[in-house]
C-alpha cells in the first residue's frame, strides 16, 4: 500500500509540473517573421492579385474592365507614381482617368481594397512592378 501511495504522489507531482509547463508555453508570443525575399513578395503578390479579385478587372496583357497590368505599370514607372498610395486612396489616378473608370476603381478602393493590409498592398505592388519581367520570358 505504501508503495502504491508513493507511486501515486510521484505521478501527481509529474502531472502538476507538466500542467505548469503547458501554461508557460501558452503565454509565450509567436516568433516574428523576417522580411520576405523579392521572389517571395512577387509570388505572394501574384496570389493576392488573384485572390483579392484584382484579376477580375485587370488582365496582365489585355484591357478588360480596366487597363492591363502591363499598361498600368508602364505608366506608373514612367511617371514615378506610387501604386500603393493610389490603392489607399491617397493619390490621384494617373492611368485611364475617364470618369467611368475612376468611379469603378474608387468603388473598389472604398470597398474591398480598404480592407487589405499594408503588407498585402505592398506585395501586390511588388508583383505588379515585376509583371513585365515575368511575362516576357
Amino acid at each position: 500500500m505504501r508503495l502504491f501511495l508513493i507511486a501515486f504522489i510521484f505521478l501527481l507531482c509529474c502531472n502538476c509540473a507538466s500542467d505548469k509547463k503547458s501554461v508557460d508555453d501558452k503565454t509565450k508570443e509567436a516568433p516574428t517573421r523576417g522580411p520576405l525575399s523579392l521572389d517571395s513578395q512577387i509570388f505572394l503578390g501574384n496570389r493576392l492579385f488573384s485572390e483579392k479579385t484584382c484579376i477580375t478587372c485587370h488582365d496582365i496583357k489585355n484591357k478588360k474592365i480596366g487597363p492591363s497590368v502591363l499598361d498600368i505599370m508602364r505608366i506608373y514607372k514612367e511617371k514615378n507614381g506610387n501604386i500603393v498610395a493610389f490603392l489607399k486612396g491617397k493619390a490621384e489616378p494617373i492611368v485611364d482617368t475617364t470618369a467611368s473608370q475612376v468611379a469603378i476603381m474608387q468603388d473598389n478602393i472604398n470597398g474591398f481594397v480598404k480592407g487589405l493590409s499594408d503588407e498585402m498592398l505592398n506585395t501586390i505592388a511588388t508583383y505588379m512592378m515585376h509583371v513585365d519581367e515575368l511575362h516576357t520570358k
